[in-house]
């Protein structure tokens, strides 16, 4: 028999929403600042704010009246965030995010998907070894497609939960150039299942087709995987399979000078996009299918599409990532890791004060508590606390 939902409390307040988030940042990040003018509330109340403005410590610093000094600020974030201390943020920011996941995720398995996300980097921090940057622990930037005017990214990955209107993220891991897209992978897989989350199907993107991916995912039976194939060159490879009137499934083996050859099983789907003169062209998608992954192509293809919400996730995280031009990489997967976890804190609170009452299937009033409105709310909370300035002086005497 469904239970109803229980009572929830009566209201959710701007000055509520910033209380709980700088409550989980103070519970799983040990910041530490015990100014005169600056103590540690106040480092996570400015951090929140350029968060919520998608702006920068420089400028929220500058606009709240009371708020302590820019470069305090940065200095005890410097201080508590070294590049040594990567790994460890990396732990702290996953039971943040872990943190915030309802306790019922558990109950059934659930379908996961892990994606890339790169933040562009203009710096000019060089590895100590130009010729070898992998091999520096202490550089982080990787490299990538051009892209908004630079090749140089930092890199995180990501898993992402997909359950109806419960879309959260899992785990994060930050990338080094020298990581492998196996260990990447595997380092988020075994999140998952620290979590005591049971995986009924796996999402990956183009990033993670590779043979030595393919064979790790091949030695666990029990997963099925769904993996979008890049179509690269203009004859040969999996272009050569694009043909015909209809979509089809048949084989197709990788080969790598370093890695061997593979042989896997594909879906070649024909689907038709259109141009922006409205023209309709004809389109293929090629998916590696795994461990069972044998649903009709029509259904692999409108399975698969659910995997792009973590598309929309990343757009999310911009809208609430801090701005930054430093080159402390380990603040930089801070930003990186705090707009994630924005993210999770606004769901969490959906299903805190925004459940629907009634049997049925849990369900939450989402379009009262936008994460714009969020945003907005933790701006406020904080603006009541400092004031802001609203008067500038004119500079003719």
């Amino acid at each position: 028999m469904t239970k109803s939902a229980p009572a929830q409390p009566a209201e959710l307040s701007d000055r509520a929403t910033l209380n709980c988030t700088i409550g989980v940042l103070k519970k799983h990040f040990d910041l530490a600042a015990d100014g005169y003018l600056c103590q540690t509330d106040d480092v996570w109340q400015v951090v929140v704010t350029a968060a919520a403005r998608r702006s920068t410590i420089e400028a929220t610093c500058a606009d709240l009246l009371g708020a302590p000094a820019s470069n305090t600020v940065r200095g005890y974030l410097h201080d508590g965030f070294p590049p040594s201390a990567i790994s460890a943020l990396q732990t702290k920011c996953n039971a943040a995010l872990a943190s915030q996941l309802p306790e019922w995720l558990g109950q059934h398995p659930r379908e996961v998907a892990c994606d890339l996300h790169d933040v562009p980097y203009y710096g000019k921090q060089q590895p100590q070894d130009p010729e070898h940057p992998a091999a520096d622990p202490d550089y982080w930037v990787c490299r990538g497609e051009a892209r908004n005017g630079t090749t140089r990214f930092y890199r995180c990955a990501t898993a992402y939960l997909m359950h109806r209107g419960v879309r959260m993220n899992l785990a994060v891991r930050f990338v080094h150039p020298g990581d492998t897209m196996t260990a990447v992978l595997q380092d988020l897989l075994q999140r998952g299942q620290a979590l005591g989350i049971a995986l009924r199907r796996l999402y990956l993107d183009k990033g993670f087709c590779s043979i030595p991916v393919l064979r790790y995912l091949q030695a666990q039976p029990g997963l099925a995987v769904i993996m979008a194939a890049p179509i690269r060159g203009k004859k040969g490879g999996l272009r050569a399979l694009c043909r015909g009137r209809t979509s089809y499934r048949t084989t197709h083996t990788f080969r790598s000078a370093a890695n061997g050859e593979l042989t896997v099983p594909v879906g070649i789907v024909r689907t038709f996009g259109q141009r922006r003169d409205k023209r309709w062209v004809q389109q293929w998608l090629v998916y590696v299918l795994l461990n069972g992954a044998d649903e009709p192509l029509r259904k692999v293809r409108k399975l698969y599409r659910r995997r792009f919400g973590i598309e929309t996730g990343y757009r999310l995280m911009e809208q609430v990532r801090v701005r930054t031009t430093t080159n402390q990489a380990a603040v930089r997967f801070l930003f990186m890791g705090l707009a994630l976890l924005l993210i999770n804190i606004w769901i969490a609170l959906h299903w805190l004060f925004l459940r629907r009452r009634g049997p049925g299937s849990r369900r939450v009033a989402r379009e009262h508590f936008t994460l714009e409105r969020m945003a907005r709310f933790l701006s406020r909370a904080v603006e009541a606390i400092y004031g802001v300035v609203s008067v500038v002086k004119s500079a003719i005497y």
